[in-house]
């Protein structure tokens, strides 16, 4: 298994299937789609490294992770949709998904997808405002179409199709026939395409969805993930591609506390730097 990185600290959407209600047939939504309309942004949590501190060693190493998925599979393939999972919960799966999404989004060629696929534990909309309420889960027993569902970012110019309400039943949801239409469709609108799922070891939804992905990443959390359960992560998406491991809450190196130094010489930062001693010694002469 490849360790990827270390790292700190749109078309017609498919019809969808109809809700019963009784007798009747009806859809959740109707009209004109919102989703895309309401302007959101991304709430200032410092584990957003892309949004929050963008130039740092941190954010470099989502980048790097970026060109190494950028590099096409065995068979020449690109790798358009990515599952990220972990073995167990709090291994910051999530928002390595986050991360590695907005990394991908700074492509400005390209069109960039975030999904949250957990639809027993939603988490990607927590770190958004203000939060959706429809997504995946809607869209999957057919209350909602797509273009209801999908909401944009754009400062970071990232779409997300949130996880929606919690399913009672989600790998019911996740094992339909009509997942497969619904990816089928979001490949045909994006370039790129990130899904955070639940953890794999006690939940197979990972696997289900690494079904219809081009591979998938573990998170692996230092001094907290043990060696069975990474096997055990491994063994539970033997049936799908393991494209490698990001090895996520370690310490800096010494590289890194170079690359903060080398960080001073940032054109831009000199500029600004320049600029405001500029300014001081010109109030200085004039007093």
């Amino acid at each position: 298994m490849k360790r990827f990185g270390i790292f700190s600290g749109a078309g017609a959407s498919p019809s969808p299937k109809p809700k019963t209600t009784g007798d009747k047939r009806v859809p959740l939504v109707a009209g004109v789609p919102m989703g895309a309309i309401i302007p959101r942004k991304f709430e200032p949590d410092p584990h957003l490294i892309m949004v929050n501190r963008p130039g740092s060693p941190i954010a470099e190493r989502y980048r790097r992770l970026r060109l190494k998925l950028d590099q096409p599979g065995p068979n020449g393939a690109v790798r358009q949709v990515i599952v990220v999972t972990s073995a167990v919960p709090e291994e910051g799966k999530t928002t390595t998904a986050i991360n590695l999404a907005l990394a991908l989004a700074e492509d400005r060629d390209r069109r960039t997808l975030l999904i949250d696929a957990d639809l027993r534990r939603p988490s990607v909309t927590r770190y958004i405002t203000p939060q959706p309420t429809l997504g995946l889960s809607e869209v999957l027993t057919g209350e909602a179409p797509l273009d209801h569902v999908i909401i944009e970012v754009k400062s970071a110019r990232l779409s997300i199709l949130p996880a929606g309400a919690p399913s009672i039943n989600p790998l019911e949801l996740l094992q339909s026939d009509y997942l497969a239409g619904v990816f089928a469709e979001l490949r045909r609108r994006f370039d790129r395409i990130i899904v955070d799922t639940p953890p794999t070891v006690p939940f197979t939804d990972a696997a289900v969805l690494n079904a219809v992905a081009d591979g998938a990443i573990l998170v692996v959390r230092a001094r907290k993930t043990t060696r069975p359960l990474i096997e055990r992560a491994r063994a539970s998406l033997a049936h799908g591609t393991l494209l490698g491991a990001v090895l996520n809450d370690v310490e800096f190196t010494p590289v890194d506390r170079y690359y903060y130094q080398y960080d001073d010489y940032n054109p831009r930062r000199y500029a600004g730097r320049r600029a405001a001693k500029d300014a001081d010694e010109k109030e200085g002469s004039n007093t």
